[in-house]
């Protein structure tokens, strides 16, 4: 069960998939050994489940998993005070910034990741490095796999028997405590685009490249390459629809707040993707429990729009500018939609049709 293995984060063995964002990606050994620290710190648990497929594209069921393994946690005596959905933790860098701040404070020092998938489970524990690489580069982490819960979690807890380490958790929580979508407006949200928009020049982020040196797994070298050649497909597609962005922009590279500020960019498009729901939360919207849908505002060029009705759990991508000095946040119309093209698509004309540019 020993072995290198080098993978990409939140694509660990049967995540890999073409619509999830880029991670980035670490390499560990594979081992039997539970972290050092397993019974008497905290944990974080960032689990993933099959998506539905139906109408739309939803996020799975999660809550009987969680159940599950929750309770065997607190038997095995590890403390998980976070479950985190992976495509939550993904929806974008700010979010990512977002739970990892969260992890650092309340002290988290394990990270464990828990894969649902058709063809069986895995289970990964290793110490949480404290940054959005969530592993250390080389570092040990436990690797179990299993064709059913059950048996996945009885071997975890034979493991963790084996290890024999002083139990100090004690104050474990009776029920899995499953995070939402964070804030990741940095300022005031604004519903609207700013006018002087006219006359200033909009970064437009690429998608990024996976750094692909100094990884020796074939199948994950693989995996990295076939990523990119989607990665550069998918630049290809956001260049040709910002062309019709009726205004001065620029496509660039992912920079620091700093770097902005050097390169004199004021704005900057930025996206986030998860559930629309999520998504909603991570944008200040107000969701309500009763609501089972979205409206979102479609443009029709020139100056006229339609409706679309999205499922709050549907997976949505949606795109919103940022002001980098006041970092405010505007968002525009509740445009969001199901691919990444279409919501862009959806925010440059709204956008359009807002400041009275006819095209």
């Amino acid at each position: 069960m020993r072995g290198y293995i080098t993978v990409l984060l939140c694509m660990l063995g049967l995540w890999l998939h073409s619509q999830t964002p880029i991670y980035n990606y670490v390499s560990f050994k594979k081992t039997l050994d539970v972290p050092e620290q397993l019974s008497s710190e905290r944990s974080a648990v960032i689990f993933s489940v099959p998506e539905i497929r139906e109408d739309f594209v939803k996020v799975g069921k999660h809550e009987k998993l969680l159940n599950q393994v929750h309770k065997a946690f607190i038997t095995m005596g590890i403390d998980a005070i976070f479950y985190l959905h992976d495509i939550n933790y993904t929806a974008s860098n700010s979010a990512k910034q977002a739970y990892i701040e969260l992890f650092n404070q309340r002290r988290v020092k394990n990270i464990i990741f828990i894969t649902e998938s058709d063809s069986g489970y895995e289970l990964l524990m290793a110490p949480f490095s404290g940054d959005s690489r969530l592993i250390k580069d080389e570092n040990e982490a436990f690797f179990l796999t299993a064709n059913d819960l059950y048996g996945l979690l009885l071997g975890v807890g034979k493991e963790v028997r084996r290890a024999d380490q002083e139990k100090n958790n004690f104050l474990i929580p009776e029920r899995p405590n499953v995070l939402s979508g964070l804030s990741i407006v940095e300022n005031t949200l604004l519903k609207n685009y700013p006018g002087i928009l006219r006359r200033s020049k909009l970064a437009v982020e690429r998608f990024s490249l996976l750094d692909s040196t100094n990884i020796s797994d074939v199948e994950a070298l693989a995996n990295v390459k076939e990523y990119n050649r989607e990665v550069l497909a998918k630049n290809r597609e956001l260049e040709e629809i910002m062309k019709s962005y009726p205004y001065d922009y620029e496509l660039i590279d992912h920079m620091s707040d700093d770097d902005l500020k050097r390169n004199r960019y004021q704005f900057l498009l930025r996206s986030v993707r998860a559930s629309a729901s999520i998504v909603k939360q991570m944008l200040d919207y107000e969701v309500l429990p009763s609501e089972t849908g979205f409206v979102s505002i479609i443009p029709i060029m020139p100056d006229q729009t339609r409706v679309k009705t999205i499922p709050r759990d549907a997976i949505v991508s949606k795109f919103y500018v940022r002001q980098n000095i006041s970092k405010n946040v505007h968002v525009g119309e509740w445009d969001a939609d199901v691919t990444w093209q279409e919501a862009l698509t959806n925010m440059i004309g709204n956008l359009s049709q807002e400041l009275n540019v006819k095209n």
